[in-house]
């Protein structure tokens, strides 16, 4: 990638703007990402975002605002809902490595991507789903969900299914243009938190909306 030094800079004071730590070898990581989607991109629409700059805020530090929002346990586990090219999860995996993630993805050539990326990054306890939220919910074998991001989706596409995959107190944040209204929310779920952030470099605003079910 041309400029890398110049870019991994940029990487790093970006993360570091919205109040969040990152390692060397982690802003390493998401160059390597970078390189790989920009690769990728050239033969598949995995992003119609081409600038570096633009990639870096609104993808990777854009999926990684749920971090400056909200408090995920040690070792829980995460489900991207709708993944595409692995936002937000694979972002929060290069910051969070405790975290165990499930990318689900119903496109089978974004799956293949997304399956290289692991691999490229060597990242551990995160696995692909090629197939819908619904079809995932149906499977026998998934465990206990802690938390579902939703970037791309929108919860009401999804919120019938879910409920069976969250934990007790498990939760669903939300990444979004605007606050919440209380009827997009339903009856099964309650509002949680909701934090307003600007992104880095002037590049927008940002609603991460928590929601978790009524007990």
């Amino acid at each position: 990638m041309e400029h890398e030094p110049e870019l991994l800079r940029f990487t790093i004071s970006s993360i570091k703007e919205l109040g969040l730590t990152v390692e060397d070898s982690q802003a390493e990581q998401f160059m390597h990402y970078l390189t790989h989607l920009t690769e990728w991109n050239k033969t598949m629409n995995l992003t119609a975002i081409t600038d570096p700059r633009e990639i870096i805020v609104k993808h990777f530090v854009d999926s990684l605002a749920a971090l400056a929002a909200v408090s995920f346990s040690q070792n829980s586990v995460l489900l991207d809902a709708g993944s595409g090219a692995g936002f937000p999860g694979i972002p929060l995996k290069i910051l969070r490595s405790d975290l165990e993630v499930v990318l689900v993805e119903p496109i089978q050539k974004k799956c293949s991507f997304l399956t290289s990326v692991i691999g490229l990054l060597k990242l551990l306890k995160i696995t692909t789903f090629d197939g819908t939220v619904e079809q995932y919910a149906k499977q026998s074998f998934q465990q206990g969900i802690d938390a579902i991001v939703l970037r791309a989706l929108k919860f009401e596409e999804i919120k019938m299914h879910i409920s069976s995959l969250l934990t007790s107190r498990g939760k669903v944040v939300l990444y979004r243009a605007e606050p919440l209204k209380a009827e997009e929310i339903g009856r099964d779920f309650q509002l949680v938190s909701e934090t307003n952030l600007l992104l880095p470099q002037g590049f927008g605003k940002r609603v991460i909306s928590v929601i978790e079910k009524v007990a």
